[in-house]
């Protein structure tokens, strides 16, 4: 019953902490949708949006009302007459100006416009974001894999050099070879040491990124292995659909909106204007008026002001524009580039995982097991080992390469 009881305990130790280790793998989408909601740049975009989108309230307001008290038409010697003989009067004004239909919906439409903007500025920074994320992730994960290989090494390393010692007390090793292997074994707790540096420097890279402590550890998803990427057929449709040029598009479809609002300009204002007397002397009848007025902004010495700025936003669009055919052009080149590049990679990478370093291993394990049977030099099984080892990492160099590559890639598609 004890025996089972510690079985039990055992395998509940066992669970647990398979569950808790599980918990500290962060896969790259967990990253990316960290950033996302976490990063503090994202941020700020989206208070930017909030602050835009409070100002389209306002754009159908009116200007404030205008309230006047004065005299009309007082004698300037008025007081110093007897109170029944004076004249002139208190007068009381209210004015208020009536702005034009079109100019309010022009403003709002303008003031929507600039929240569609940073909405496509704040996804082409997350864009740049996911990428750096994706770039210091695979480096992390390479890193790791390389790490994996060193530490394999070390182990082999450290059996060839008891190995060797045994046989040294037999007169079958010289004693070279026992400080040969000996400083090889140094020479790979430092590249162990710094690769583990590397890491936690990558580490403390994307903690940043997810706006959290440097200090938190956790663990890249290794299981990850290098797969064909499948790359879009359609560059201009994955080009049209990147929120740089979306931006560009908004920035344009502004110029156009702000063009016009200005054209508004030209259309006439009202305003109406209330006066109410109140005479000094009580004997004669209190008096108002009412007057209404309209603005002239067609007068020749009145719309060089809005003709001006119309042409000059003409201008800016057709600037626009080239920028947008000028970003187009150099995307669809960089892209198209990339994605020969890739191809040629996953032709290399294929190779060396399908033939070269299979290959290689073999030869290893044929001279190692011919060394244990005395048929061989370790001469000749240190340098297969180096060469499958310089391979091993050339491999992993490749695949950082091409991932870096991939990441680049997608930025520029924004995927």
């Amino acid at each position: 019953m004890l025996y089972t009881k510690k079985i039990i305990f055992t395998l509940s130790l066992m669970l647990m902490s398979s569950v808790i280790f599980a918990q500290n793998i962060l896969s790259l989408d967990s990253v990316i949708s960290i950033i996302k909601t976490n990063n503090p740049e994202l941020k700020v975009y989206q208070e930017q949006m909030k602050s835009q989108d409070a100002l389209v309230g306002g754009a159908s307001a009116w200007m404030a009302p205008m309230l006047g008290v004065g005299t009309f038409m007082t004698p300037y010697n008025n007081f110093s007459r007897p109170e029944n003989q004076q004249d002139g009067s208190i007068m009381l004004v209210a004015e208020q100006k009536i702005p034009n239909r079109s100019k309010i919906k022009t403003t709002e439409a303008y003031l929507k416009a600039q929240s569609n903007i940073t909405k496509q500025l704040n996804a082409d920074n997350f864009n740049d974001l996911r990428a750096l994320a994706r770039s210091n992730y695979y480096e992390v994960l390479t890193i790791q894999k390389s790490l994996d290989y060193l530490t394999k090494n070390l182990q082999v390393l450290q059996n060839l050099k008891k190995l060797a010692e045994i046989r040294y007390t037999y007169n079958k090793a010289g004693l070279a070879q026992i400080y040969s292997l000996q400083a090889k074994i140094y020479e790979t707790e430092n590249k162990i040491s710094s690769a583990k540096a590397k890491i936690d420097i990558g580490k403390i890279k994307l903690n940043t990124l997810m706006n959290r402590d440097n200090s938190i550890d956790f663990l890249i998803d290794t299981a990850q292995s290098f797969t064909a990427y499948m790359m879009q057929n359609d560059l201009t449709e994955a080009i049209n659909n990147r929120s740089s040029i979306k931006m560009v598009n908004e920035q344009i479809n502004s110029l156009n909106l702000k063009n016009k609002m200005i054209a508004t300009e030209a259309k006439p204002e009202f305003s109406i204007q209330f006066n109410h007397m109140q005479t000094y002397n009580t004997s004669r009848p209190n008096q108002f008026s009412l007057m209404g007025s309209l603005s002239i902004p067609i007068a020749p010495w009145a719309s060089k002001s809005y003709q001006s700025k119309l042409k000059a936003n003409q201008f800016e669009v057709a600037a626009m524009q080239y920028q947008k055919e000028n970003a187009t052009n150099n995307l669809l080149g960089l892209i198209a580039t990339q994605q020969k590049h890739l191809m040629h990679m996953q032709m290399e990478l294929s190779v060396y995982r399908d033939k070269i370093l299979p290959a290689m291993q073999k030869s290893y394990e044929v001279l190692l097991l011919n060394y244990q049977e005395n048929k061989e030099e370790l001469n000749t099984v240190l340098t297969a080992f180096k060469e499958l080892n310089d391979s091993q990492l050339n491999y992993l160099m490749l695949l950082n390469e091409y991932y870096q590559t991939q990441t680049e890639y997608e930025r520029n598609v924004e995927i």
